[in-house]
């Protein structure tokens, strides 16, 4: 196995030379920082006296030649020191013969020449102590046989980013007790919800999980959409880990749990408990989890809302801290100067210790400061003026270190959100500069804007393949696709739009999809999005706690440009690709037209039912017709919410009540369950426009036959249903018709919900019974079994800070 230590820090190298020699002696060593004691990385200190001396050298790909003048200046430095065993461990490749010219460099020193480490004593001892290799986490990451695994898998295939992503950033991991608190959770529960603010680290801890359940064997999967993604893939008798990123949105408003999303979420989190092949790994903000907890109910019955399967990954020890700033530090392309800036008088400390402490921040911070404009000595200056205000960071680099060009392609983005191919990325951007009186960049100008964006701002996915027959692309179809990369961006982006109302006015003139006016209106219809995403979601990111302001409101005349352009593209096709689940394919994402119409209609309200013209309402109240026309029996609830709006428009009311009609013939035709039931009420009586003869008897038979459907319905689930989970979804289906059919007081139907509650106890008690068995057995299999499953701390022991110790090796 081909290793590469390139991707290790010097501490990172010390760590691993210590653990394995502690592994081959099996004793336990001290570590020591590079600098101080004059030659000492790792000790043996036994009996009150020093035993073995360790100096570690890293010089990873380099030849004896290239390191000879660095171990003679150490050798000179060392000589008649030591009397103890001392050993020479380097990452440099050496050969027979550069052991024994080591050997006369060091003479004066107890070094022999079977005490001289290369990189290829290094592999072998690896090769002896496996679980060395596997506790160091970012050498075994990188090693040629996972690095293989990973481009070679079937993951690969169906999600390139996300393996690009994870190889792409390994260097930069740091394994805290976080991971081990993960592992601790999923062994007991199957499931973990790794929560956080903005920045923390969320998504790199589940996929350094991810890695290691892929080399343990386990089949990954990712959902894109929704809990449906990853039924689908269920697999029985397979080892199957699922990945469900920001499964609550990252605002809560516009990416809110779908249809009886909660429900499913929680009867399928049971079902993961209940096996031992498959595991759940979900993440998600911290607020927005709180605010979750609060809006659905299934979750505040789950044992996401107990704790018992969250890990709050609130902050970061000071020691973690540090390694975080130290590897940005270390890999970055920084000079000299610049980490003298941060060594002198430690000035590293204050970074470390800062309240607004963000590893994303911290990544911000070291990758663009080359663009700054700042002298390399005021490095230390700058990193603290970031982290002061952190939106000023994003505001000088958006307005002072972008062209005009980027800064257009990085606000069409904005308004995308999510990924766009490079030719209607052109397109838009083209429009968008139209309203601004601008030159229309080239394709080559774009391409070039991408290349200095990409990274920090976007992320560029090249040889894409796309599926999209309507546009006569199929999946031989490759292209590029653009989105943007870093969440606090679009968080810091969202924020700079909400506050110019100018800005949105001329972003409304120049959308050419959709998607791109549907944010603009979403920004203004959204009270509790604004209050949440312009407060919480930088307040979060810049780590301190969110005050109340007024929110930004569109005035007149924008809320005028954001309706025409709302009407202009409702026919317009799509510009969003997502993936296919499972595959590496892209599809464009299809919003329908009852969709739009409905947030045309919510708009509208907003300001009075001034801004649209009757014309248009008759358009929409017939295309509404005609939906209903061929619609299955299953209404759509968009259709019904649409219908409840134009119910306020004089001029379309006939067309209202003629579509109601239609709708509940429609949706009596079949009626299979108390929510058919209560659907088919609804559409009946909440629309809010005039009764018909047809209506009021309609109405009447369906109140009749709900009572006796409803007793043949609970007998029918009783012998069917075989879980707690479902059992409450039954009681909860029932209890909500009940009440639409102002039917929950009735002796019967209380009668109806008693059975399911005796039959759900019954369950509960089988359900702790097994439980109980299970713990029994766990108990009796591993009686010797620690309480806390953290790992050995993965930090120098010394008797100096061991901060102090890890930023001396950067000197």
């Amino acid at each position: 196995m081909t290793r590469n230590y390139a991707e290790l820090s010097s501490h990172d190298f010390e760590i691993l030379a210590r653990d394995l020699l502690q592994a081959e002696f099996n004793v336990r060593m001290e570590t020591f920082p590079q600098g101080k004691d004059g030659g000492v990385d790792v000790r043996l200190f036994r009996d009150g006296t020093e035993q073995i001396v360790i100096q570690c050298k890293h010089s990873p790909g380099r030849s004896f030649s290239q390191i000879r003048s660095q171990l003679e200046s150490e050798a000179k430095k060392i000589r008649g020191r030591f009397t103890a065993r001392y050993m020479l461990v380097t990452s440099a490749s050496l050969t027979r013969a550069n052991k024994r010219e080591i050997v006369g460099i060091f003479a004066g020193t107890p070094l022999e020449e079977r005490d001289v480490l290369g990189v290829d004593d290094v592999d072998n001892l690896l090769t002896r102590h496996p679980q060395v290799e596997k506790n160091n986490f970012k050498l075994w990451i990188t090693s040629s046989a996972v690095l293989e695994y990973l481009l070679n898998s079937e993951l690969y295939r169906r999600s390139s980013g996300l393996v690009e992503r994870i190889i792409k950033r390994r260097k930069l991991y740091v394994h805290s007790e976080a991971y081990a608190a993960s592992l601790k959770l999923i062994s007991k529960h199957r499931v973990c919800i790794i929560s956080g603010e903005p920045g923390i680290g969320k998504t790199t801890l589940a996929e350094t999980l991810l890695v290691k359940y892929i080399s343990d064997g386990w089949q990954v999967h990712m959902a894109s959409e929704d809990i449906a993604d990853i039924e689908r893939v269920w697999r029985p008798n397979e080892k199957q880990v699922f990945l469900y990123d920001d499964f609550l949105g990252q605002n809560s408003l516009l990416d809110n749990l779908n249809k009886n999303e909660d429900s499913r979420l929680a009867q399928f989190i049971d079902r993961v408990q209940n096996v031992e092949d498959k595991i759940l790994i979900m993440t998600t903000r911290e607020y927005i989890l709180q605010q979750a907890r609060q809006v659905y109910e299934r979750l505040q019955r789950s044992q996401l809302e107990e704790g018992k399967i969250v890990l709050n990954l609130a902050h970061y020890t000071r020691e973690q801290k540090a390694r975080i700033f130290y590897n940005h530090i270390y890999f970055a392309e920084l000079s000299e100067e610049a980490r003298r800036s941060l060594l002198h008088e430690k000035n590293y400390l204050e970074i470390v210790h800062h309240s607004n402490f963000n590893p994303r921040l911290i990544e911000l911070v070291t990758a663009n400061f080359h663009n700054s404009g700042c002298e390399d000595t005021g490095f230390f200056a700058y990193a603290m003026k970031a982290l002061n205000n952190p939106r000023d960071l994003w505001e000088r680099i958006f307005e002072s270190q972008l062209s005009n060009l980027e800064r257009h392609v990085l606000l069409v983005l904005a308004t995308v959100r999510e990924r766009i191919e490079l030719t209607d990325l052109h397109c838009a951007l083209n429009a968008y500069e139209s309203v601004n009186s601008d030159v229309p960049a080239s394709r080559h100008q774009l391409r070039l804007a991408l290349r200095k964006l990409q990274g920090t701002f976007v992320h560029v996915s090249s040889n894409v393949r796309l599926d999209d027959q309507l546009s006569g692309l199929h999946p031989e179809t490759f292209s590029t696709c653009i989105q943007l990369a870093n969440p606090s961006f679009i968080d810091y982006i969202s924020s700079y739009l909400s506050s110019r109302p100018d800005e949105i006015h001329l972003m409304a003139r120049g959308c050419l999809f959709y998607e791109q006016v549907e944010t603009l209106a979403n920004w203004e219809i959204g009270e509790s999005f604004e209050s949440l995403a312009f407060g919480s979601l930088m307040s979060s990111f810049l780590g301190r706690a969110r005050s109340r302001r007024q929110t930004v409101r569109l005035v007149p005349g924008q809320r005028k440009a954001v309706m025409e352009a709302l009407v202009r593209l409702a026919g317009s096709r799509s510009c969003s690709w997502a993936q296919r689940f499972n595959t590496n394919i892209l599809q464009r994402k299809a919003v329908s037209s009852r969709s739009r119409h409905l947030l045309i209609l919510m708009l509208d309200a907003k300001h009075d039912r001034a801004l649209l013209s009757e014309e248009v309402l008759i358009r929409v109240a017939a295309d509404m017709a005609g939906r209903i026309a061929e619609a299955r029996a299953d209404l759509p609830d968009g259709e019904l919410r649409l219908m409840r709006y134009l119910a306020k428009y004089p001029c379309v009311v006939d067309q209202v009540v003629s579509a109601r009609d239609a709708a509940s013939r429609k949706r009596m035709e079949s009626l299979h369950s108390p929510r058919g039931y209560q659907s088919a009420l609804s559409i009946l009586c909440d629309v809010g426009v005039r009764e018909t003869e047809w209506s009021k008897s309609a109405e009447r038979d369906l109140r009749e036959e709900f009572y006796d459907f409803a007793i043949r319905w609970e007998g029918e689930q009783a012998n069917n249903v075989n879980s707690v989970t479902e059992c409450e979804d039954c009681i909860e289906e029932l209890t909500e018709a009940l009440v639409a059919f102002e039917m929950e007081a009735d002796q019967g139907a209380e009668n109806l919900r008693e059975k399911l509650g005796i039959l759900q106890d019954e369950l509960v008690e089988d359900l702790d019974f097994d439980r109980e068995i299970d713990a029994d057995e766990e108990e009796d299999d591993n009686p010797d079994r620690a309480d806390d499953a953290f790992p050995v701390r993965d930090y120098p022991i010394s008797a100096d800070d061991p901060v102090d110790d890890l930023f001396d090796t950067l000197r």
